[in-house]
């Protein structure tokens, strides 16, 4: 039973994080606005309908409300992809305002931890462990890219993200849909397993 409430409330998560829900109280907030949707038009809807519609919603309710008591964080279903990276020498080539004015705002989040994961950087946030993961031999103590080249253009590829307006740090995974060097993984552990 336990397996079984942990593989759902992992599948539940990965919906929300590949729909845009930041967390388990969207989850809750979206089943109580279907249900209430679906009240609105019941009698629109057959009786064997509305019975499936809340058993699903009960369920849903159940997974959401034993992942909040749980601490679980949803983990994004995209990851970092290294053969695909967005800029491949941007830790050795100064990178150009004009090339990094192109780049919508998940691109330039990931081209900036790129950076950062090069130079052996250990993720902390939900989001970046997530999307980039930690090497066995990546080093806590590591705050900055290795190059100087590498830091500066991590401070460019910074500046265009607050020029942009782009959230710091990035506040959805199904953004990170967008960027070319992101992969899907559906089989992923919740953010509390790794």
């Amino acid at each position: 039973m336990v397996y079984f409430l942990d593989s759902a409330v992992n599948l539940a998560l990965n919906v929300a994080g590949f729909t845009g829900l930041g967390d388990p109280h969207q989850i809750l907030i979206a089943v109580v606005l279907g249900t209430a949707a679906v009240l609105w038009n019941s009698t629109l809807v057959p009786k064997w309908a509305l019975g499936a519609f809340f058993s699903i919603m009960a369920l849903a309710s159940a997974v959401a409300i034993y992942a909040l008591a749980l601490g679980r964080q949803p983990t994004c279903i995209y990851a970092y992809d290294p053969d695909k990276p967005i800029i491949a020498d941007s830790s050795e080539r100064k990178l150009t305002w004009q090339e990094v004015r192109s780049l919508d705002c998940p691109t330039l989040w990931v081209a900036r931890n790129e950076i950062y994961r090069r130079s052996n950087y250990c993720f902390f946030t939900p989001i970046g462990f997530s999307y980039f993961g930690n090497e066995a031999t990546c080093d806590p103590n590591i705050d900055k890219p290795a190059t100087a080249i590498g830091n500066d253009n991590a401070q460019v590829i910074a500046r265009m993200s607050a020029r942009k307006g782009c959230p710091a740090p990035m506040d959805s995974c199904r953004k990170l849909s967008r960027v070319s060097s992101s992969k899907l993984v559906i089989d992923r552990r919740t953010v509390k397993e790794d």
